[in-house]
């Protein structure tokens, strides 16, 4: 367990991520874009899927002390769910996709975005790096919508997410894709090649050929 100020990561067992994708996903996603829990627990059982939470302790020992005893001492006061992350995993690409990335509403513009991110990099030491499909900016139908996707592409470029060339298509949306690179600096080379490979794990062959396609 890592911890930064008073925000620490927990990877999540099976049990817990139930938890957190019934009780806040349902809430923080459009229903549209919310697989079902029975495909993650499959996905997980088989090695291709991870959870982590990002809590806050509201107890003293978040709020004084060295980062070592804060963590030490996170579990004896009340830990709160500030945010949390699902991720495909590609064992053989050696690299994760983010599924679905959110800080919980209540935590929203205060710094949590970015330290969970840092948090998630320092988790996940394990993989070369972290893939992001962020929505095109440029194939936005509206004006409003275009800065929203730009506002998102701020975000993650100001916490060491890197932008690519590679572009995807998937189920009616298109996206860029970007890198968060952990233990390999070049993860980003050739990562259209890794989304397809975690693709065609997630889904059966005639959706694959279907619903994605790299630009």
């Amino acid at each position: 367990m890592s911890s930064t100020l008073n925000i620490y990561v927990k990877p999540l067992d099976i049990r817990e991520a139930k938890a957190v994708y019934i009780g806040n996903a349902h809430q923080d996603f459009p229903q549209n874009e919310l697989k079902s829990f029975s495909m993650i627990e499959d996905l997980w059982n088989k090695g291709f899927y991870r959870g982590y939470g990002f809590y806050e302790n509201v107890g003293e020992s978040a709020e004084t002390g060295s980062a070592e005893v804060r963590s030490a001492e996170a579990t004896a006061g009340k830990d709160i769910l500030r945010g949390y992350a699902f991720t495909m995993a590609d064992p053989d690409a050696h690299i994760l996709l983010v599924d679905y990335f959110a800080v919980c509403e209540e935590a929203r513009g205060k710094g949590y975005g970015g330290k969970a991110l840092a948090l998630l990099k320092e988790s996940c030491t394990e993989w070369d790096g972290i893939i992001f499909e962020v929505e095109d900016d440029e194939s936005a139908e509206s004006e409003e919508e275009r800065l929203l996707r730009q506002r998102r592409i701020s975000f993650y470029e100001k916490n060491g997410v890197e932008m690519t060339k590679d572009r995807s298509y998937a189920f009616g949306v298109d996206y860029k894709l970007m890198v968060l690179p952990v233990t390999d600096e070049k993860a980003g080379e050739g990562v259209g090649e890794k989304l397809s490979s975690i693709y065609q794990k997630m889904l059966s062959e005639q959706i694959f050929q279907t619903m994605f396609r790299l630009r």
